[in-house]
């Protein structure tokens, strides 16, 4: 009985060990009545159909739940805005808000706040909180939908919490269909779209980028079908220029070889490459063309758009020359004036052997280089032999670093080992002499197949221009859009980037481009042949005089109904802009209607378009436009009746209220 009564004892002690104190019971009953925040929801309106284009606005609702009443002090809302959408403001639903509401926007980050001592949000009619405001930035290049997304939603007092996990907003953003083939807008490549250009050479003079090509145009067989390129036919030389890399400017075509060209020995004008250099205080330039495989000449001009003409009267390179021995394809020219004054020519290319041998695939020794004299039309010394690993064509040059870049397209020859360059890339070499001996580095630039999807050969030119390292090189996609790729090639230009090393990274070659690196000024004179984008016209020579040099002059034409032509990011500053006036000659007339910023941007202003009395009898118009400032992309849109060309365009320029002043 003792024992039982002893264990009782013992257990009633161990039992008043487990009783907390007074202390314990009031903690425990705190944590029972600690609840869970209350759950609230948000949600954002979807908008679809949106027009891809510049400055088309949209509108995104916020919905929230409404707070309980409660003694609040602030609501945050932070969402990331897509790099296609930029916010211009924000409208708050006031009559559900209670607090001063504002917003900030910056690297694509929008917050909303609404502050206050006695913050509140109420449903009153809607459950709207706010709209945010947008507009697209720039042109979509394929339908796509990007999202806007919740990042937080807070409430500062209470114990409120918003879920955001599904808090987002689907914009679905169309491509503007504008009739524009290959280079649409958005894209800055190829760098023309109303005509074809291959073998590109850039010659950076006076701000501007001169680029000159292979005169690529259509062959036909007897029945009007395109047939490949032969390039027997080509004896002309096209250029462009621009000062800012997107807007560019037809200066038409160099008559070289043939009947009508310069040097009238020549028979065909491939791949050139274009120099300036001071003699005797006055800038001259060198244009060296291949005439065909078989022999490289020269031309000179006043200017770097001619007109040309043939100071030896023969090749400068020929196959009864010194310079010519061992080279398989005396062709594809490079020019290169180094800071010294001291200028070089390099050439060549093909492969020997019918068929080469391995040894001859992968090493052709088929390029050379030669010092030009002071005079730039004749050589001087030996030619030196680059041996330059599986070597086809388009010898380059280009120096950074006081180190000499040659670059070359790799042949289709002979089998690969896995450090040798694969067929029809662009491969460089890297010397610290201008006559080399150059080492092989490796590849710049890929075939343009994996880019395009549609291969051939290619040829390039390395340039610095505004600070920044380009490459401008040839692929067919103009001709891939209009189903006829085989063999017409159109321009490419992409940025390129060296390593720690000084290597070249690989270039990655793509239609969207560069970016531009100035504005257009819109005060001045634009020739109408300054295109970034356009469908359905052509260029051809015009009797008005010209801007550069008065006897080579482009105008605009082809312009039917529904075609138009158009010029990036014009910028309009402060001043306003109160009227244009443009050079224009018509046998038919039509109208010009001046939108911003896309095809369906605003229209600011619209030309009737006279008949003048001949599609070469000029007339300057003139119309009222509505008060335009800041930076704008002008799209020209031409509307007329019937289907001959309405009126070609040569030049214009818009004017300002003080400009128009100054001339009364």
């Amino acid at each position: 009985m003792y024992k039982k009564l002893f264990l009782l004892i013992i257990m009633f002690s161990m039992l008043l060990n487990f009783v907390p104190s007074k202390t314990s019971f009031a903690q425990i009953n705190e944590r029972s009545t600690v609840t869970s925040p209350t759950v609230l929801n948000a949600e954002l309106g979807d908008v679809f159909e949106v027009i891809g284009a510049p400055n088309i606005e949209l509108e995104v609702p916020v919905i929230l739940d409404e707070l309980s009443k409660g003694r609040y002090t602030s609501i945050a809302a932070s969402f990331n805005i897509p790099n296609s959408l930029t916010v211009t403001g924000v409208e708050f639903n006031s009559k559900n808000i209670t607090g001063a509401s504002s917003y900030t926007y910056s690297n694509n980050n929008l917050i909303l706040h609404v502050k206050g001592g006695n913050v509140s949000f109420s449903h009153k009619k809607s459950d709207l909180f706010a709209t945010i405001k947008l507009k697209v930035k720039d042109f979509v290049t394929s339908d796509k939908t990007d999202v806007i997304r919740t990042n937080y939603i807070k409430v500062d007092g209470g114990d409120i919490e918003y879920s955001v996990h599904d808090a987002v907003a689907n914009i679905g953003l169309n491509l503007l269909d504008t009739g524009a083939v290959a280079k649409i807008p958005g894209y800055a490549n190829p760098l023309i779209s109303h005509k074809f250009g291959a073998d590109p050479h850039a010659m950076v003079y006076d701000g501007r980028i001169y680029i000159y090509l292979t005169n690529d145009q259509y062959e036909y067989d007897a029945n009007g079908n395109v047939v490949p390129n032969t390039y027997g036919k080509i004896n002309t030389v096209t250029v462009i220029s621009s000062d800012d890399m997107v807007n560019w400017t037809d200066h038409g075509a160099i008559p070289v070889a043939g009947p009508n060209g310069a040097a009238k020995w020549a028979t065909q004008s491939w791949a050139v490459s274009v120099e300036h250099r001071n003699i005797e205080g006055k800038d001259k330039f060198f244009l060296y063309f291949s005439n065909n495989a078989s022999g490289i000449g020269v031309l000179t001009s006043d200017s770097p758009i001619g007109p040309w003409t043939d100071p030896l009267g023969k090749p400068l390179v020929a196959r009864n020359t010194p310079e010519a021995e061992g080279v398989t394809w005396l062709f594809d020219p490079a020019a290169f004036v180094d800071d010294d004054g001291q200028a070089y020519l390099y050439y060549g290319g093909g492969v020997p052997g019918s068929p080469p041998t391995q040894e001859q695939a992968e090493s052709p020794k088929t390029a050379r280089v030669i010092k030009l004299s002071d005079d730039m039309i004749h050589t001087e010394g030996e030619a030196k032999v680059i041996d330059a690993p599986f070597l086809f064509e388009a010898s380059g040059i280009h120096k950074r670093n006081g180190k000499y870049y040659y670059s070359y397209s790799t042949n289709f020859s002979g089998v690969r080992e896995a450090d040798d360059p694969k067929t029809g890339e662009i491969a460089y070499m890297i010397s610290e002499n201008p006559m080399g001996p150059f080492k092989y580095v490796g590849t710049a630039l890929k075939n343009p197949y994996l880019f395009f999807g549609v291969g051939g050969n290619n040829h390039q030119d390395f340039f610095e221009f505004k600070g920044q390292t380009y490459i401008t090189y040839h692929a067919q996609t103009l001709a891939k859009e209009l189903g006829t790729a085989q063999g017409y090639r159109s321009p490419h230009i992409n940025k390129v980037e060296y390593d720690e090393n000084g290597h070249i990274k690989d270039v990655k070659a793509d239609m969207k481009g560069v970016s531009q690196v100035t504005s257009l000024d819109p005060y001045k004179r634009n020739e109408a042949e300054t295109i970034a984008w356009n469908a359905g016209i052509s260029t051809e020579k015009s009797e008005a005089p010209g801007s550069l040099v008065e006897s080579i002059n482009l105008n605009v034409t082809d312009i039917n109904n529904g075609e138009w032509i158009a010029v990036s990011q014009a910028d309009f500053g402060k001043n306003r802009a109160v009227s244009f006036e443009t050079n224009i000659a018509s046998t038919s007339g039509g109208t010009i209607e001046i939108r911003l910023d896309s095809p369906v941007g605003k229209v600011i202003g619209t030309l009737d378009v006279k008949p003048t009395g001949g599609d070469q009898e000029w007339q300057l118009m003139k119309t009222k436009v509505k008060n335009v400032s800041g930076r704008h992309n002008i799209f020209f849109m031409f509307k007329g009746e019937g289907e001959n060309n309405l009126f070609n365009m040569d030049y214009w320029k818009f004017t300002t209220s003080e400009q128009s002043i100054s001339r009364k």
